[in-house]
C-alpha cells in the first residue's frame, strides 16, 4: 500500500483501539518507516508545529500496526466562538491533520502541477502554508480570525519556519498585491457554506489575470444536507462556471471527518 492507504488505515485503527476523546485527535510518525517514507528532519518539524501550538494539550506515544507515533489532542473552542464574531466566517475552525497538510503540499510540487505559490484561503493556524514553506513553496495564510494570524506568528517565529501571514478577508482580497507566476489556492470552506464566498475569490484570481493555477476545493462523500449541488461533490455548478476541471484528488484525514468512515476529499483543479 502507498502513504495514502497506510494514513488511512491507521486512522481507523487510531479510533477503534486507541479511542481518543478529544475534539483534535491526530497521529504523527515519530520516525521515518516503509509506511510513512517521511524524512526524520520533516518529520520533527510536524511535531514542532505541535508543541508550539496551544490547541494541543495532550500528547502520547502510541503504536498503530507496529508504528510508533505521537497521538495529538487539543480542542478549537476558543476559536470556533471567537470567528462567530466575522460575518463572513464561512467555515468553523476545524483544520486538517497536520500530516495530511504535508501530503497536500507534497503533491503540489510534482512535476504535473508544479505549483510555486500556496495561497491557503481560510488557514485557520497556518498548517498548510507551513508545511509548504517547509517544501520549500512559496507560502501564504490568508485569515480573517486575527486571533489566528497571532497564533500563526507565533509558530511561525517559534519553529523557525518563516511563511507570509496576512489578516484579511479572503473573499474580498486583492491578489494583485502578491507576485504569483504558478499559485495554488486552497479554499477551507464546505460548498453549501461557502458559495458565494468561493464565487468571490475566483473572481478576484481572474482579475489577476493568472495565466496557470491550481484551486483546491474541500469535499466530503457524505451528502451535504443544504447543498444546492450534488454534483461534483457540491462544486459541480461553481466549477462549470469557471471552467474548472478535476486534476486529481486525495483523500485524507482531517478534524471535521474525524469520526466519519470516510477521510476528506481533496479536490485538485485547473481551468481548461
Amino acid at each position: 500500500m502507498g502513504i495514502l492507504e497506510n494514513l488511512a488505515e491507521a486512522r481507523k485503527v487510531y479510533f477503534n483501539r486507541i479511542q481518543p476523546k478529544s475534539i483534535i485527535s491526530e497521529i504523527i510518525p515519530n520516525y521515518y518507516s516503509e509506511s510513512f517514507p517521511i524524512n526524520n528532519q520533516l518529520l520533527d518539524k510536524l511535531h514542532e508545529f505541535v508543541n508550539y501550538n496551544p490547541i494541543y494539550f495532550k500528547k502520547t506515544n502510541v503504536f498503530v500496526n507496529n508504528i510508533e507515533f505521537t497521538s495529538c489532542e487539543g480542542d478549537v473552542n476558543t476559536f470556533y466562538l471567537n470567528a462567530k464574531k466575522y460575518d463572513t466566517s464561512y467555515q468553523p475552525f476545524y483544520p486538517t491533520w497536520i500530516l495530511s497538510a504535508l501530503l497536500i503540499c507534497e503533491r503540489l510540487r510534482l512535476d504535473d502541477m508544479k505549483c510555486k505559490e500556496i495561497i491557503d484561503i481560510g488557514s485557520g493556524d497556518g498548517r498548510i502554508p507551513f508545511c509548504g514553506a517547509l517544501l520549500g513553496l512559496s507560502s501564504i495564510g490568508l485569515e480573517l480570525d486575527d486571533s489566528l494570524t497571532q497564533l500563526q506568528r507565533q509558530i511561525s517565529e517559534s519553529t523557525k519556519v518563516p511563511f507570509e501571514i496576512i489578516n484579511a478577508d479572503g473573499s474580498d482580497y486583492d491578489f494583485s498585491n502578491q507576485e504569483l507566476s504558478r499559485p495554488c489556492f486552497i479554499i477551507s470552506a464546505l460548498p453549501e457554506m461557502g458559495e458565494m464566498f468561493v464565487e468571490n475569490i475566483i473572481k478576484r484570481i481572474n482579475e489577476r489575470r493568472i495565466e496557470s493555477f491550481v484551486i483546491i476545493f474541500l469535499a466530503s462523500s457524505v451528502k451535504r444536507r443544504f447543498s444546492n449541488d450534488m454534483s461534483h461533490f457540491g462544486w459541480g455548478k461553481i466549477m462549470e462556471k469557471n471552467n474548472l476541471k478535476i486534476y486529481d484528488s486525495l483523500n485524507l484525514p482531517t478534524h471535521w471527518t474525524n469520526e466519519n468512515a470516510d477521510e476528506t476529499i481533496y479536490l485538485f483543479t485547473k481551468q481548461g
